[in-house]
């Protein structure tokens, strides 16, 4: 059996597309094409190898397959935007220790230091300041 690694922008077309009930309003939603978001359903049923969709009337209706898709789609999904946000909430801590020259340190130090601590407010500051 071939190992699959589904894309995260198909799946994340494929579950916007399932709420809302119209896969163009998902395309728009995601700022897709329709046909775009289209060719990734295609996609998504070639990396699973098997049909995700079934007609039913006019329009499209979930599989036994797809079902099952849609849980882990939405698991997945949810997955990685906790992880992105994870990693970009991550706070500095410590200690930053600069020496520096008096010209230097009166001129420009307050300002830059000033734009570091708001930004990072775990993080302690020493300053020396010399001749």
């Amino acid at each position: 059996m071939r190992r699959v690694t589904f894309d995260l922008d198909v799946l994340r077309t494929f579950v916007t597309g399932m709420e809302l009930g119209s896969f163009a309003k998902a395309a728009e939603r995601l700022g897709r094409s329709t046909s775009a978001a289209s060719a990734q359903l295609k996609k998504l049923e070639e990396q699973a190898d098997t049909p995700i969709f079934r007609k039913a009337g006019r329009g499209l209706a979930l599989t036994e397959a797809g079902e099952t898709m849609l849980g882990y789609a939405r698991r997945l999904i949810e997955l990685n935007d906790e992880a992105a946000s994870a990693i970009r909430d991550v706070e500095l801590e410590g200690w930053v220790r600069l020496g520096l020259q008096e010209d230097f340190g009166e001129a420009v130090l307050p300002d830059v230091l000033g734009r570091f601590a708001r930004a990072h407010p775990k993080v302690r500051i020493e300053a020396r300041i010399g001749r």
